[in-house]
């Protein structure tokens, strides 16, 4: 059985950003997350799509979901949890004759896990695993696997709603056509939440273009503004899914990474700062455009939002002071700096100001002085 330890690494394949793609493949890759996840020999998901009272059923060593029929009178694993957020655990599935005849799963009748999804569409959801007669019931880590799984779907599951939606417009930058500052306050305050109930880490960084102005100078507020939108797109490449990247000022950008330690973040932000130094932007050759990032974690640097976006920005601001074109981790009472203008993988460490600064967003970037 795969070990607890497990179920973060495969929470973050889930994510990964070669595998973007529509509302049937976000599916799939839950349902092959979720065998793997529980040794299951079988997983399931009743989504608020299902009008028509269908399940998507994925059996282990099968290639292709298959859909099945619910009863007329529909689910009663829905009926049983009456609204309630909690997994519902059975160590068979003949305790339940209802459950089984309506969530049962075809050739795999032992212990069985269905774990709700929240959404904002009032329509029930969940996502289930099976497992064969015999073999043993889920645990009480399995349960918190689950949950977790639950919250990386509904969250990936809403937020590809709101890029495609018609409320696309509400919580989108007009320029960058990435999150605005709106959706990113929102997006901070759930994940916060989220972490410190589940006990996880979570990270957070600042991404600023160096020398903005002297790019506007070069190309012009209009040609600039086109730079802007290829360098969203560009950063927005190197994230998962379920990342939450959104523009924040002129010149800056802010990424929140669920489930991910300051050491993940770093790695992260490394990978966003190469690719923007290697990259070519029209007109600018290869090189010419750099960005600098701040990286702050939960709970060590900050937990609530004034106190993560302070912490990313006093990071951000050694990472300009010492060139540009770098990546700094705040360490304990100082920093890190993780890559910079001659390609180091780890670089010096620096003092930083003290704690317990109050932020607002800002307009203009940071001055280079």
């Amino acid at each position: 059985m795969k070990s607890h330890e497990n179920s973060f690494e495969f929470l973050l394949e889930v994510g990964n950003p070669a595998d973007r793609g529509t509302r049937t493949e976000l599916l799939d890759r839950a349902l092959h997350t979720a065998l793997k996840l529980m040794d299951a020999d079988a997983a399931a998901i009743l989504t608020s799509s299902s009008r028509r009272g269908e399940r998507l059923v994925l059996h282990a060593g099968s290639a292709a979901t298959a859909k099945l029929q619910l009863p007329p009178e529909g689910s009663e694993v829905i009926r049983s949890l009456a609204g309630e957020f909690k997994p519902l655990a059975l160590a068979d599935l003949s305790d339940d004759a209802r459950i089984a005849t309506a969530d049962g799963c075809p050739g795999v009748d032992g212990p069985a896990i269905f774990t709700p999804l929240r959404q904002r569409d009032p329509a029930p959801a969940y996502i289930a695993a099976y497992r064969r007669r015999g073999r043993a019931r889920f645990s009480v880590n399995d349960t918190r696997s689950m949950l977790l799984l639950g919250a990386w779907l509904s969250t990936a599951l809403e937020n590809l709603r709101l890029a495609t939606g018609t409320e696309k417009l509400t919580v989108t930058d007009d320029l960058t056509q990435i999150y605005n500052y709106r959706f990113l306050k929102t997006a901070l305050r759930r994940e916060i939440q989220r972490a410190s109930r589940f006990a996880q880490e979570l990270s957070f960084a600042v991404i600023e273009l160096d020398h903005p102005d002297a790019d506007r100078e070069d190309h012009g507020d209009l040609r600039g503004g086109l730079l802007l939108k290829e360098l969203a797109s560009l950063l927005a490449q190197q994230v998962r899914s379920f990342d939450v990247l959104a523009r924040y000022g002129d010149d800056q950008f802010m990424l929140i990474l669920p489930q991910t330690s300051r050491d993940g973040a770093a790695e992260v932000a490394e990978r966003m700062r190469a690719a923007v130094e290697q990259h070519s932007f029209t007109p600018a050759a290869a090189g010419a455009m750099t960005v600098s990032t701040g990286v702050a974690s939960f709970p060590r640097h900050g937990t609530d939002i004034d106190g993560l976006v302070a912490a990313a920005e006093r990071a951000l601001q050694q990472a300009m002071e010492q060139g540009g074109n770098s990546v700094v981790t705040l360490a304990g009472g100082g920093f890190n700096s993780v890559g910079d203008d001659r390609g180091s993988s780890l670089g010096r460490i620096a003092r930083g100001p003290a704690d317990g600064l109050r932020i607002q967003p800002r307009v203009k970037a940071v001055s280079r002085g």
